[in-house]
């Protein structure tokens, strides 16, 4: 019995999530997982990889640019970004990371000032690790708060920080501060921006000096905005979706600096929010990935049983890869059920293969029984539930159609807000379209009408 629970340990673990694949990039992602994990084209049929498409975008430019990549936690997003790092780093270029959860507060309206301060304060920090000390000293966080101290900028209902290490802290933990911060630059944006876009090129220029290379292309992938999302009611949640949208198309021009090749990850809504977006970025594809599609095609007609055998057979490869011995906690047919009832999103699949693991060292015989693999759906779906009667009807339209079932741009808020819940998932074959989790459709069903 101690056996079984030192082997389902070493399961459960290999099914960390919250550890992307790294693909060796130890200067990127420090924590990560080896590439050995790592199944190719999960996305798709591997006629196209989105990911390729966007590295030789970046390539082939002879200019700088800012460009778009999205989707929702679930994807491997992560995995896929830190894999475009290691394409670009292949391809020569000096490729930079960071998480911007740990700049700011996503659950917080955005205004392009504060996104700004921290974009390049990431930027500033990547860098001073990289390379020692800052190669455009001082700091980011530096120069906006000696900037601060020296304008006109007030703050009558909080103080300014007391040093730039302090600055950087308020305004990841202290929402007083930071809307004191968005209200009192209001007036300065132009000088704030002047001041990123000036860092933003000497840093450049100092980077490409201590590489020995006047034409190294520099890369900053930011991860993690496409968490922005309101946490109170729908007004909360439409006010942090509207800022998205302000800042990436209003104030899109203050989002692209000389020298710097941005990856910004956006909400997935925000396509939908505003076609053509693309166009005010690099113009070419934006890169979006789906959830891992386990279904033969759009039309299915409600059969639920025409099953991809590509995705679910991708799906499996993920486990295999990670815990080879997988067959000892589930059959065959208990694992390709988890794919189905996840419906392609990674995080729910390892999620309920967790949930059953843990109780394996209870159970009288191995494989598990079909009772804990109960369980472990019932424990997912209901983080869904209760599901309100006008969401319920609206996912019921999208489940019959597979559209977004949009009837104004004004419904965007709120089916940002079903997507980032996953109660809407978004596929690809071909085109894009949706279906409600496969967790919730009896309760759809049942309310929906």
């Amino acid at each position: 019995m101690n056996n079984i629970r030192d082997r389902a340990k070493q399961f459960y673990n290999q099914l960390d999530f919250d550890k992307p694949i790294g693909f060796g990039n130890v200067e990127l992602f420090k924590g990560s997982l080896s590439e050995e994990y790592y199944v190719a084209s999960i996305h798709g049929l591997g006629d196209r990889d989105p990911v390729q498409e966007l590295a030789d975008q970046i390539d082939f430019a002879d200019s700088a640019g800012a460009y778009l990549f999205t989707g929702n936690r679930g994807t491997g997003k992560t995995t896929e970004l830190l894999r475009l790092g290691r394409i670009l780093q292949g391809n020569g270029c000096e490729v930079f990371y960071a998480d911007m959860t740990d700049y700011l507060n996503m659950s917080q309206s955005i205004e392009v000032s504060d996104f700004l301060i921290s974009l390049m304060g990431a930027f500033s920090e990547k860098v001073a690790e990289r390379f020692g000390d800052d190669p455009g000293k001082p700091g980011f966080f530096e120069r906006v708060w000696n900037f601060l101290k020296t304008t006109e900028v007030s703050f009558p209902e909080i103080k300014l920080p007391a040093g730039p290490v302090e600055f950087k802290v308020a305004l990841h933990e202290n929402p007083t501060f930071r809307q004191a911060l968005q209200k009192g630059v209001r007036g300065y944006v132009e000088q704030l921006f002047k001041q990123a876009r000036e860092f933003a090129l000497e840093t450049v220029n100092r980077i490409r000096s201590r590489r020995g290379d006047e034409n190294l292309k520099v890369v900053f992938i930011v991860d993690s905005v496409e968490r922005l999302r309101g946490v109170g009611d729908n007004d909360d949640v439409r006010e942090v979706f509207k800022s998205a949208e302000t800042v990436f198309v209003r104030d899109f021009d203050k989002l692209r600096f000389d020298g710097i090749n941005i990856v910004y990850t956006v909400p997935p809504s925000l396509l939908l929010a505003i076609p053509g977006l693309n166009n005010f970025y690099s113009g070419s594809r934006i890169c979006s990935l789906c959830n891992v599609n386990i279904y033969e095609d759009e039309l299915w007609n409600n059969d639920r049983s025409r099953c991809l055998a590509y995705g679910i057979g991708k799906m499996i490869s993920i486990i295999d890869r990670r815990y080879p011995n997988w067959d000892d906690f589930f059959t065959k047919d208990q694992l390709i059920r988890l794919v189905q009832s996840s419906g392609g999103d990674l995080r729910d699949f390892f999620r309920m293969i967790r949930l059953a693991i843990v109780r394996a060292h209870r159970v009288e015989a191995l494989p598990l029984p079909d009772a804990v693999i109960s369980d472990a759906e019932d424990a997912v779906r209901g983080d869904m539930l209760p599901i309100a009667r006008d969401d319920a009807q609206w996912l019921a339209r999208v489940s019959k159609n597979h559209k977004a079932e949009l009837d104004s741009l004004g419904d965007l808020t709120d089916f940002s807000r079903l997507q980032q819940g996953k109660y809407l998932l978004h596929y690809r074959n071909g085109e894009d379209w949706y279906d409600v989790h496969p967790l919730l459709r009896k309760e759809v069903q049942a309310s929906g009408h």
